[in-house]
């Protein structure tokens, strides 16, 4: 299977998906168009995105769980089932009060986490600076002939 039809001329990928883009924001002009969940879809989406950095870079890493620190008390309430979309509900507006609770108590540990990273990013950064310095002091050290002054 190469993606090809039958023909052999290639999928006209690039276009469908510029149509698809173009339809869809069409579409969120649109009067009934539910602008409030799907902005939520796209911030979860977001959190939950892979994110490419280096490995090595602390600050990144930090950025990254300060994102993911937050808590979204908006818990999904829909069922297939019967009846079950509305003991959630009724789950969800009994327990809000402890969901807030405990998302402010992780956001907190989240973002000071962070602050941590973020500091500790910063150190290192002049830490490495000096060991540039200090090698380049050595190493003209080094270069200099014995008995030299």
């Amino acid at each position: 299977m190469s993606g090809q039809p039958a023909g052999g001329a290639a999928l006209p990928r690039a276009a469908l998906a510029a149509d698809i883009v173009a339809e869809a924001r069409r579409r969120e002009h649109e009067p009934g168009f539910p602008a409030a969940r799907v902005e939520r879809i796209r911030a979860a989406a977001s959190r939950l995105a892979a994110s490419e950095a280096d490995p090595g870079d602390i600050r990144t890493a930090a950025l990254l769980l300060e994102r993911q620190a937050s808590i979204d008390l908006q818990v999904p309430t829909a069922s297939r089932v019967p009846g079950v979309h509305l003991v959630k509900r009724v789950l969800k507006a009994l327990m809000i009060w402890y969901l807030r609770f405990l998302a402010a108590q992780v956001s907190a540990l989240g973002s000071a986490a962070a602050r941590l990273g973020a500091v500790v990013a910063t150190r290192v950064d002049q830490v490495e600076g000096r060991l540039a310095e200090l090698e380049d002091r050595v190493a003209a050290l080094e270069e200099r002939p014995p008995g030299g002054p």
